[in-house]
């Protein structure tokens, strides 16, 4: 099993590519697949509130956008968010989205986003991975446009089942440049078991309810995972965080990001001194 997981992980590090979406081009492939994933293949979005083919919302300022790319086509494969809270209390974006839209669901006493420092915690949502990457090789239909001349190895088409764990991989990275090791997500059952048995230890505490689909608010400590990682998935790990670095600090330096993010200093022996926290 992990040496499978180890080859599958390989073959996203080989055909695919991870980074950030820095600019007004990036973001808008981020919102063109969320629209083809969100709305048009699961209807979680209704059509018509998405003018231009482009699903968002009022968090999407507040975050920092991942997106992931097949290198040889440069099909956008899927993307993944991580959502930062305002710290201005005043301000109508200081809550996450699961406080917003699924605040009664929320049950339990300590992990609780309201319960925790605001400048530790974040959210992870928006995750989507392609259709034609979710499909077998061969068929001919895909929310991504016209693929018909476009022909992946074998390789490359064995890298699905793992194309959601290596989106959260990437946000693991995210959250740890960000300083915000208290993550929380709204999950359905089967991802979690996904995650589980690849070392991701989510607590649920929230009650199910219907909210793109059944699912459930989780928590996880960023920190225990980098800890707990497994061997199998830390030479990916490490190649996503070489990947998004650069545009993490370009995010940082960036005028309009200037008051979430800022440079932090090395610690702990990381080869990494330009470390991403949220600033209080």
């Amino acid at each position: 099993m992990k040496d499978s997981l180890r080859e599958a992980l390989a073959q996203i590090e080989r055909h695919f590519r991870f980074s950030l979406a820095v600019g007004d081009a990036e973001r808008q492939k981020v919102f063109a697949l969320r629209y083809q994933v969100y709305c048009r293949e699961f209807q979680f979005e209704r059509e018509e509130d998405c003018p231009g083919g482009l699903e968002t919302d009022a968090f999407d300022d507040n975050a920092v956008h991942c997106l992931l790319e097949h290198r040889s086509s440069g099909l956008v494969a899927g993307c993944v968010r991580m959502v930062l809270p305002a710290m201005d209390s005043s301000c109508t974006l200081d809550a996450l989205p699961l406080e917003r839209h699924c605040h009664q669901s929320l049950s339990h006493g300590s992990l609780h986003p309201g319960r925790l420092p605001r400048q530790s915690v974040c959210e992870i949502s928006r995750l989507a991975v392609a259709g034609f990457f979710r499909r077998r090789q061969g068929e001919d239909k895909s929310l991504v446009g016209d693929i018909d001349s476009i022909v992946l190895s074998p390789a490359a088409m064995r890298t699905a089942p793992v194309m959601g764990l290596s989106l959260f991989l990437a946000a693991t990275v995210m959250v740890g440049m960000a300083g915000r090791h208290h993550v929380f997500a709204m999950m359905e059952r089967r991802l979690v078991r996904l995650l589980s048995r690849s070392g991701f230890g989510f607590h649920r505490v929230g009650e199910f309810v219907d909210y793109h689909g059944q699912r459930a608010a989780y928590y996880i400590d960023q920190t225990q995972v980098v800890a707990g990682m497994h061997q199998s998935m830390r030479d990916l790990y490490g190649s996503i965080e070489a990947q998004i670095h650069p545009y993490f600090v370009t995010l940082a330096r960036d005028a309009g990001m200037g008051s979430c993010l800022t440079p932090r200093p090395e610690r702990d022996g990381h080869a990494r001194s330009s470390s991403l926290h949220q600033s209080a």
